[in-house]
């Protein structure tokens, strides 16, 4: 009997355990730190506020696993007290939930808009296509052959580093139909391949079956500039080549000021374009040492003043940020840069660096008449709310020239840091 009476009574005591912390879990504070974002971002002013509807037995430990405060409560009071770094929020001295804090400096920037030209030369050459070649024996493919692919990054040829298109076809002719060894990046790898030139039957010279391009140039938008160093952010994806769409490694380049001479309407199902042109006589604006998911970057020669934000403005966070009312900065014809009204209709949380952060839609009758929306071109083009700079232009939608794609600001002035 005592036995019975002792297992009902572990029985009871383990269902109301249960339910205890079932009703833990499901309340409001456990909830809410649960659903806290792994990055917090505190300044002198706010962002603990994410933390201040949370009641109850919650601590603050830092990574070394001392206590912040004596309650979470207490440590929100003292929040300037905090330093930035690893914690993990405890309720009844077990871990329910670790953040990284995360001290925001308010970063000025001169916001962009401005139309630039693109010109960069890739490192090594791409390979676009590959063909065959009329030999005596018949037609051959010795690239093909060996394993090579278009969207290849030919780097080197039995060591020696590929300076261009040219530079290749004299290495390949060395050879005289001899193997040789090409090094390339493929996906992120670095590959090596045996290659045997084949004697092309109409000239003699050796040939390995494919085509390559060493350069490329475009026209965008230049988004910002960091104004305590003149590191830059322009175009806000990444230039890809037009055959393969790999995005291109790049050995050096430059942005330099574009004269638009045109516009063609962007409307459902095809999308406009800006007409820009520069040439050897136009000004050259900054280098350009990176090309990433993000955009290009690299540094300006000189500072270049926005005249509608003389003084620049400050970079926004996108917690800061909300769905309403924004600016587009763009170039469109010759009068320079203007502030179009546009509004931000979709906001992704993110607490890493993404490309699609937000959606906005072109809503201002001007620029609507004079581009039909967002045209190719216009990427990178900055959008500003509330005096900050919210974000730039990546992509507009082809079945709705009104809308488009904008990757947040903070990701691009990371990338410019990392220069």
């Amino acid at each position: 009997m005592k036995q019975n009476a002792l297992r009902v009574l572990i029985k009871t005591l383990g269902s109301i355990a249960c339910a205890v912390l079932l009703l833990v879990n499901l309340s409001p504070s456990v909830r809410a730190v649960r659903d806290l974002p792994k990055n917090i971002y505190i300044d002198d002013n706010n962002g603990w506020e994410q933390l201040a509807n949370i009641h109850g037995a919650f601590t603050l430990s830092d990574e070394t696993g001392t206590e912040v405060g004596s309650s979470l409560s207490e440590t929100l009071e003292q929040a300037q007290g905090v330093q930035e770094g690893d914690y993990v929020i405890k309720l009844f001295g077990l871990p329910v939930k670790r953040v990284s804090v995360h001290v925001r400096e308010t970063v000025y920037v001169m916001p962009g808009g401005y139309s630039v030209g693109v010109s960069m030369y890739t490192k090594g050459v791409l390979i676009v296509g590959l063909g065959s070649i009329d030999t005596a024996e018949g037609r051959v493919a010795p690239a093909a052959a060996a394993g090579l692919r278009a969207g290849d990054v030919l780097i080197s040829i039995d060591g020696i580093e590929v300076e261009g298109a040219e530079h290749m076809a004299e290495l390949c002719a060395a050879h005289q139909g001899g193997d040789f060894v090409a090094t390339v990046l493929r996906d992120g790898e670095t590959l090596t391949f045996t290659v045997t030139p084949a004697i092309d039957l109409t000239d003699g010279v050796p040939r390995v079956g494919m085509w390559v391009r060493e350069s490329t140039a475009g026209i965008g938008t230049l988004s910002f500039y960091v104004m305590s160093n003149l590191q830059y952010g322009a175009l806000g994806h990444a230039v890809t080549d037009a055959d393969t769409g790999e995005r291109l490694l790049i050995k050096r380049g430059e942005i330099i000021r574009a004269s638009i001479i045109g516009v063609a309407l962007g409307e459902q199902g095809s999308p406009g374009e800006i007409k820009g042109t520069f040439n050897v006589l136009s000004q050259r604006l900054g280098t350009i040492e990176r090309n990433t998911q993000y955009g290009v970057f690299g540094t300006l020669y000189e500072p270049l003043e926005n005249p509608l934000y003389p003084e620049g403005v400050p970079l926004a966070y996108p917690d800061e940020l909300q769905e309403g009312p924004a600016q587009l900065l763009t170039s469109v014809d010759s009068d320079g840069v203007k502030a179009y009204d546009c509004e931000i209709i979709k906001l992704y949380p993110q607490n890493e660096a993404d490309t699609k952060g937000m959606v906005i839609r072109v809503t201002d009758p001007e620029l609507i008449e004079k581009t039909g929306g967002i045209v190719q071109g216009m990427s990178g083009s900055p959008i500003l709310q509330n005096g900050k700079l919210a974000g730039a232009v990546t992509h507009v939608f082809i079945n709705d020239p009104l809308k488009g794609y904008c990757v947040y600001a903070l990701w691009m002035e990371e990338n410019c840091v990392q220069n």
